[in-house]
């Protein structure tokens, strides 16, 4: 059966990996194709599309939208827009704007990482940026000026800038649900709810429905949760569970599914590790639900 993966970053966001780094890796990896969805950013999409041309691979335009909506307490709501035209000025205007807000975000951060007695400035931390600015980058920089002190990426955010941590601080005046879908579907894209099992399952499913009420088309039901978020402490068969939960949510409710291993880079290695066959890309192409 080929496989797909239709949510990888690069560079363009908080990813290791050039567009065509990605691209020889997926390759490696035996992917038919996989979806470019940084966050906030389009900024690899067209460099991976021209690199795997006649390579055997093919490229899924789209982008990883940070939403939020004043009726659910969440730091933020990912929604993936997939097979989007980046060359669409409006959500390049709504990508505009939430990277804005991004930014006062982490020079908040920043001086609160200052105030704590680390030494570290924003434009020191933004010059290594090739993207969105996001914690990762952060992050890196604290290991790399501090290897006595942190052990990895995922310790300093374990330590002190993950949600709930000392120097964590939320990004306000997020683009809405409803927004962030108009801006998807504008832009000829499908809008999908990205990894609906972070959140507590009951909240899920209440997100679920606002999603689908605003127009969403559909949930990323294939996730490596119980690699990417140690915290739920699920194993391998606890995570193929959670994967069955949100098909049969997917099918009793006629939505698209989609799916993705979220992979960043070597620090957190999940590119194909969950298996998604590629009737899931043919089923978003033609908009035919599961």
């Amino acid at each position: 059966m080929e496989h797909i993966d239709l949510q990888c970053h690069t560079v363009a966001s908080d990813g290791e990996l050039e567009a065509k780094e990605l691209v020889d890796l997926a390759l490696k990896q035996g992917l038919k194709a996989i979806a470019i969805t940084d966050h906030d950013s389009i900024g690899s999409v067209q460099k991976a599309i021209e690199y795997a041309k006649d390579r055997g691979i093919e490229i899924v335009p789209g982008v990883e939208l940070s939403c939020d909506d004043p009726l659910f307490d969440f730091d933020k709501i990912d929604v993936l827009g997939l097979l989007t035209d980046i060359n669409n000025k409006k959500l390049a205007d709504l990508i505009k704007h939430i990277n804005s807000q991004r930014d006062e975000n982490k020079k908040q951060i920043i001086e609160k990482l200052k105030g704590m007695g680390y030494k570290i400035e924003f434009n020191d931390v933004k010059m290594a940026v090739k993207g969105t600015f996001g914690r990762p980058h952060i992050a890196k920089y604290l290991l790399k000026k501090y290897p006595e002190k942190f052990s990895s990426v995922a310790d300093v955010f374990d330590r002190l800038i993950g949600v709930g941590k000392p120097a964590f601080l939320e990004t306000h005046d997020r683009v809405s649900i409803e927004d962030g879908i108009k801006a998807i579907h504008g832009a000829g894209g499908v809008a999908i709810l990205a990894h609906p099992g972070i959140y507590p399952q009951k909240e899920s499913l209440k997100l679920i429905d606002y999603f689908l009420d605003n127009g969403g088309d559909g949930i990323e039901t294939y996730y490596p949760y119980h690699i990417i978020c140690p915290e739920l402490k699920i194993d391998e068969r606890g995570n193929e569970e959670m994967i069955k939960f949100y098909k049969s949510i997917a099918a009793k409710k006629h939505v698209l599914e989609s799916g993705g291993n979220d992979h960043h880079g070597n620090f957190r290695f999940t590119l194909g590790k969950i298996k998604i066959p590629y009737s899931v890309l043919e089923n978003i192409r033609s908009r035919k639900a599961l």
